[in-house]
């Protein structure tokens, strides 16, 4: 009986456990797994977070999508439900509830949306990175796919008209060749305008964005403010662009190759007169001419007895411009290896880009290998280790379009010269001279090398809970080698000359180090604070060497050997060496409220060794403000609101972009004077004067911005208003005679900008088979001249050709950009017009013997009668009043379109080859609208100087409207999920077709109004002395991932 009650016992026990087991399931989990991909392109995506909370808001499951786009998490308790949040650099982030079923697959399939909007889920920012919605500065996130499907070598180009506030105007069409880079505007004169660009923490990694390979660039932040910058110190007051690699990540090894094949033409030809037309203008020419080799020629001259008796018998002549071009070639090969354990990780590249240019021997080879190793050595250590390669082989161009040797620019020789194998053609004074032809078929040389190396080791560290210490080590090294070499037995040397050669190094070593802590802490998740403080150590030693010489009696030689030159008094060399230092401390403090009132402080103070001793510390704070709107109560039922926040931040950043040593006195050599003993004595002398109290450029700046997202984030607008005060410009300044010199580098000027940016980014069409998305940006800038010390004016650019004048320059309250030049009136049309202006002196011209019927006149400002500067004025400003572009991404299932115009309203630009191609002469080409020029019997009322006039003053007449319009790029392309075809072998294919500059609407009458000869210049901007033209290219590109 008592075995009974106790088996019956036991039995009942077991039963209330089992049906306890079954109601609670203790133990019992469920499994979410997915797939993820782009929605753009269908592309599976690797490095996805992905997170699954409680309901109560704890992340519960945290993984990563492997190189296939999968992800699984594990581990969740059965009938639950969890949020699950999927992030990811460049796209939207994606957010669904999922009841875990027990025994049930919970499969999820997850397209992410692109994040074209203006506030990404994460940017990265000066040492760190937040969340798109904590952002208190202003800094724009860039959607590096853009990057892609362009056949541009360099990235600076790639994203022209991309990011609002950000001006990039490429120097020229050349391979190789670098743009330059306004972010806000130009606040400088003599010292750098050019942003801070920083690779993976490291900044000045690369001299510009030519050297970076594209497809390593996995993020692009550009920090615009003094909230974002001011963490930069001394280097951010001309923006700062930020450049994240990509790391490798867990999963199997992701393999990629990638080949871009193109072809690029010169788009379009000068509107120049042809050979019949060019020896009709010649025919004018002997008409004015009192006389010349043809004798006296007048109204009744027979035209047998004319230069040219048949014109229309010379035909089309040379086009000058055809025998120098081509088309040229692009090849880019990219090999990418990625993967990892979770452990350890790696990412390795190697591309190779050659770009062969439309002016026949130019172009530019590049080699980059990049390596990003990371390795978690215990749970709270991890290390890694950076190493970038690039090597580039740049052939400059030897002949030019247009420049300043009218003798020999293409454009400006005569279409009726001849194209003669032997080049015996002599120059209308008798004298030989060395014709586009002669430079490449003789084979002249003019090379640029450059190696750079880059190693960096990192160190991150959590000491304790919610701290973050990171050490950074980095050794750069840089080498430029400049070789150029002309033959003797060019058509014009002189004979016996022998060939010249040319030899240059510069080279430079970089050690840098910098360590941040960091702090996060969150109370009661109301309250949220991050912390960092660091510092940062820089040393550069810089070195430079040359060589020149002439009188090689080989031209096998070349610069190899340069003690080949027989005299050695015919070798010039030159050399220099410099170390600078640098020193910074720098802290942040970020806080904010409920995700609902932000507070952003940074301070900085830098020290470096180019300024004077008591001088070479500064300190540059900022602070920034930022109301969420949104997350406010009483917008709650506006439904159609996502986002709505006001930014306001103030801060100062400074500019020490100026040589080594400026503020001290240095000596100079000297070989000239007297031989003693049958030598030439070595001399030194004071080269400047010295300033002790020599400073930074300091630049207060103001930013006013607001973010608004719509209709679940399908609409997204950023509003920016900015101003900027630059006080302490580094200005050489004019110096009392008593002391020997003339001008001494001095902090004084003032200048100002303020302008406005606008992006608007938008969903049109959100559906499974079909996706449309937009963006648009909008900047415009002003900039003033508040002070240049005691200056009235400063000529920065004159002295060009027939021109003495100022072109550019700066005056108290005009436009740091301001073109300059005089007014032009006209033609003279009769003698009694010119007696008569004796008494009023309305019009002046250039010279005596321009007072003739025919000739150019100008406004004469002051009324005294003399021509001089007196009378130059202002006729506009370089930059354009509104800037910015426009891109449209389409996706048809597998299929997708994108469409880049890039624009420019307003602003002008100095066409300073128009100097020869409308002054009148009759020894170079000219614009075609020159054959309506002023002529007594056919053209009495003409304002076009005369054949013959010969009168090249910059002047309005080459002032043009800058205004484009440009189809900057098209790309078509396919993208076929080949993994299931293939095993997983081959993740997918995509195929490419884009198209680069195909159209551009201009007024300009030179090739391309987005040119600026002086390259990245402090100051001048928009200036074309005949650039290289950009080319129009087509690419075909195939990419295959393994």
């Amino acid at each position: 009986m008592c075995k009974l009650f106790c088996s019956s016992v036991l039995l009942l026990l077991l039963f209330i456990v089992s049906g306890t087991a079954r109601a609670q399931v203790p133990g019992q989990t469920g499994t979410i797994k997915g797939i993820v991909t782009s929605l753009s392109d269908n592309s599976n995506l690797r490095g996805v977070t992905v997170t699954a909370s409680s309901p109560a808001g704890k992340i519960v499951a945290r993984t990563l999508s492997d190189s296939t786009g999968r992800f699984e998490l594990s581990r969740l308790m059965a009938d639950s439900v969890y949020m699950v949040d999927l992030e990811h650099v460049g796209f939207k982030k994606f957010s669904k509830n999922i009841l875990v079923k027990s025994g049930h697959e919970n499969s999820l399939f997850v397209q992410l949306v692109p994040a074209q909007d203006s506030m990404p889920e994460v940017v990265v920012i000066g040492y760190g990175q937040v969340k798109g919605k904590d952002l208190t500065g202003s800094v724009t996130n860039v959607n590096t796919d853009v990057l892609q499907n362009t056949s541009v070598m360099s990235a600076d180009l790639a994203l022209q008209g991309r990011v609002a506030g950000m001006d990039i105007l490429a120097s020229s069409g050349e391979p190789g060749a670098e743009a330059s880079i306004r972010i806000r505007g130009t606040r400088s004169v003599t010292a750098t305008n050019e942003p801070l660009i920083v690779v993976d923490g490291v900044y000045d990694a690369i001299s510009s964005l030519t050297d970076i390979n594209m497809a390593d660039i996995a993020s692009i932040s550009v920090l615009k403010d003094a909230s974002a910058a001011a963490i930069y110190g001394s280097r951010g007051s001309n923006g700062v662009i930020i450049i994240t690699t990509k790391k490798g990540l867990k999963g199997r090894p992701n393999i990629t190759l990638k080949t871009d094949m193109g072809i690029s033409q010169l788009p379009r030809q000068l509107d120049l007169m042809n050979a019949s037309e060019f020896a009709q203008y010649r025919n004018d020419y002997a008409y004015f001419a009192t006389s010349d080799n043809y004798g006296q020629i007048g109204p009744t001259t027979p035209q047998s007895e004319y230069p040219y008796p048949d014109p229309l018998s010379m035909g089309a002549g040379t086009n000058w411009v055809k025998e120098i071009t081509r088309n040229g070639s692009y090849g880019n090969y990219l090999l990418t290896l990625s993967g990892g354990s979770g452990k350890a990780n790696y990412y390795a590249s190697f591309n190779y880009n050659n770009t062969q240019g439309i002016i026949q021997k130019s172009g530019a080879q590049r080699y980059t290998g990049r390596l990003n190793l990371d390795y978690q050595l215990f749970k709270w250590m991890k290390v890694g280790y950076g190493y970038n390669y690039t090597n580039r082989n740049d052939r400059k161009n030897v002949v030019t379009i247009g420049g300043t040797n009218w003798w020999n620019a293409a454009v400006f020789l005569n279409p009726l010269l001849k194209v003669n194998s032997d080049f015996n053609d002599l120059w209308y004074s008798g004298q030989k001279f060395n014709s586009p032809r002669a430079m490449l078929d003789f084979d002249v040389q003019n090379w640029e090398k450059r190696n750079m190396a880059t190693h960096s080791l990192n160190l991150d560290i959590t000491p304790a809970r919610n701290f973050k210490w990171n050490t950074q080590f980095t050794y750069y090294q840089y080498a430029l080698h400049a070789f150029r070499y002309e033959p003797g037995s060019l058509p014009a040397k002189a004979e016996n000359e022998g060939g010249t050669a040319y030899r240059g190094e510069n080279t430079s070593q970089n050690l840098m180090l910098q360590s941040t802590l960091t702090y996060n802490k969150d109370w009661r998740g109301k309250h949220h604070m991050d912390a960092m403080a660091g510092f940062t150590g820089r040393k550069t030693k810089a070195d430079y060497f040359s060589l020149q010489g002439k009188g090689y009696l080989s031209d096998d030689i070349t610069w190899n050997n340069m003690g080949a030159i027989p005299d050695k008094e015919n070798l010039t060399p030159a050399s220099s060496s410099a170390l600078t230092q640098s020193m910074s401390y720098f802290s942040r403090l970020n806080y904010n409220y409920k995700s609902r009132y932000y507070a952003t402080v940074t301070a900085r103070q830098d020290g470096a060794s180019n300024f004077a001793a008591n001088k070479k510390w500064a300190f540059f704070p900022s602070a920034a403000l930022k109301w969420r709107i949104s997350s406010e109560k009483f917008m709650k039922n506006v439904s159609w609101i996502d986002e709505l926040s006001m930014r306001l931040s103030a801060g100062r950043a400074g500019n020490s972009g100026i040589s080594a040593y400026r503020s001290l006195s240095a000596l100079t050599s000297t070989t000239t004077g007297y031989l003693f003993d049958g030598s030439q004595p070595v001399a030194f002398y004071p080269l400047r004067l010295a300033n002790n109290n020599l400073s930074w450029e300091k630049t207060d700046m103001y930013n006013l911005a607001t973010d608004i997202a719509l209709f679940n984030k399908r609409v997204s607008i950023t509003l920016e208003g900015y101003l900027s005060y630059t006080s302490d410009l580094l200005l050489d300044v004019q110096t009392p005679t008593q002391t020997g010199y003339t001008t001494q580098l001095s902090n004084v000027g003032k200048t100002n900008n303020r302008g406005f940016e606008l992006t608007v980014s938008s969903t049109n069409i959100n559906k499974p088979s079909f996706l449309w998305s937009s963006v648009l940006t909008l900047s415009h800038n002003r900039q003033r001249v508040d002070d240049i010390g005691n200056y009235s004016y400063v000529n920065v650019y004159g002295a060009y050709g027939n021109n003495s004048y100022m072109m550019y320059g700066y005056k108290v309250g005009y436009p740091l950009n301001a073109l300059w030049g005089f007014k032009y009136a006209g033609t003279w049309k009769s003698t009694d017009e010119i007696n008569r202006n004796k008494v009023t002196n309305a019009y002046i011209s250039a010279s005596n013997a321009q007072y003739a019927p025919g000739s150019a006149r100008y406004i004469d400002v002051n009324h005294d009668g003399i021509f001089n500067e007196q009378d130059l004025v202002y006729l506009g400003n370089a930059d354009p009043d509104i800037y910015g572009g426009i891109q449209n991404d389409f996706r048809i299932r597998s299929f997708f379109v994108s469409t880049f115009f890039s624009y420019s309203l307003g602003g002008k630009i100095y066409n300073v080859a128009e100097q020869w191609l409308g002054n009148g002469s009759p020894f170079t080409n000219q614009y075609r609208y020159m054959l309506d020029a002023w002529h007594p019997v056919r053209n009495p009322s003409s304002d076009i100087p005369r054949a013959g006039s010969n009168d090249g003053i910059a002047s309005d007449r080459m002032v043009h409207d800058a205004s484009f319009f440009r189809l900057k790029n098209i790309a078509i392309g396919y993208t076929w999920n080949t993994a299931k075809l293939t095993r997983n072998a081959v993740r997918d294919v995509q195929l490419v077709l884009s198209g680069d500059n195909l159209i551009v609407w201009k007024y300009y009458n030179g090739f391309d109004p987005d040119v600026s000869s002086s390259g990245s210049s402090s100051t001048l901007r928009r200036v074309d002395i005949g650039a290289y033209p950009k080319p129009r290219t087509y690419t075909f590109s195939i990419q295959a991932r393994f």
